[in-house]
């Protein structure tokens, strides 16, 4: 009964940011981020039908970790539209930040697909759910070094961007746990996931629609500019932070 309610709460709510960002003309300024939401939704209405048809059969499974896969590339795309929303008056440093941990996820493709066990029982399962989990912790840096920078040098970003950032770092920092802890215990840790995961998320999405149900004032406002030699300072911090990520999540893939 409780997986049914979260679920279709979820869709219900997911639906009505969805709507509202059309009325309040959200979905031009954060189109990455609606488009996520779309896809979750649409991901949503699939999972249903198909826990309706075939659960506990390997079927709905599998449909589910494939999903599951689109949705997290699609949700990779929002931490990208953050920082370039956020960092619009700083461009040398969202270009940096841009092409780096473009960089990561493309080794963490080659990381998990590298070191999977391809004898083991549900193969494809087991790459999902590494994959996944390689990703959120890419992610979760790359989230944490966006708030770096902004507390640091004060960036306002506006309640919408702000909400945004605020609840898909909350869905990524509780989604590491989880995958963790799924990695680690495997079919034992599946009743927490099951329940853990969606309330979270409905917890997620009900902050969105509060926050997102108007387009705010303050996202008007021009960002304080960084002077040059603080510029420079961050350019070169951040960069040999990614730079030092991306070596150690290489140097997985090499014998």
């Amino acid at each position: 009964m409780l997986a049914h309610f979260t679920w279709w709460l979820g869709m219900v709510l997911e639906a009505a940011i969805l709507m509202r960002g059309l009325r309040a003309k959200l979905i031009s300024r954060f189109p990455l981020f609606y488009s996520y939401l779309l896809v979750v939704l649409i991901e949503d209405i699939i999972r249903y039908i198909a826990f309706l048809l075939w659960y506990p059969q390997r079927t709905y499974s599998n449909i589910y970790w494939a999903t599951q896969f689109v949705s997290v590339v699609m949700g990779s795309l929002v931490i990208f539209e953050v920082s370039r929303l956020a960092l619009q008056e700083y461009p040398g440093t969202a270009r940096m930040a841009r092409n780096l941990l473009g960089a990561m996820f493309l080794v963490i493709f080659a990381k998990t697909l590298l070191t999977m066990n391809a004898g083991a029982a549900a193969w494809m399962i087991q790459v999902y759910v590494r994959l996944e989990r390689e990703l959120r912790l890419v992610e979760a840096f790359a989230i944490l070094t966006l708030l770096v920078v902004f507390l640091w040098y004060a960036v306002p970003m506006g309640r919408n961007l702000g909400a945004i950032l605020l609840g898909y770092g909350t869905f990524i920092a509780m989604s590491v746990m989880q995958l963790t802890i799924v990695n680690h215990f495997e079919l034992r840790a599946q009743h927490f996931w099951s329940i853990a995961q969606p309330v979270t998320y409905t917890a997620i999405l009900g902050l969105w629609v509060w926050k997102l149900w108007s387009p705010d004032t303050a996202a008007m406002k021009s960002p304080r500019r960084i002077p040059g030699s603080d510029y420079e300072e961050l350019a070169s911090s951040t960069s040999r932070s990614l730079e030092e990520a991306r070596t150690r999540l290489g140097s997985a893939v090499r014998p």
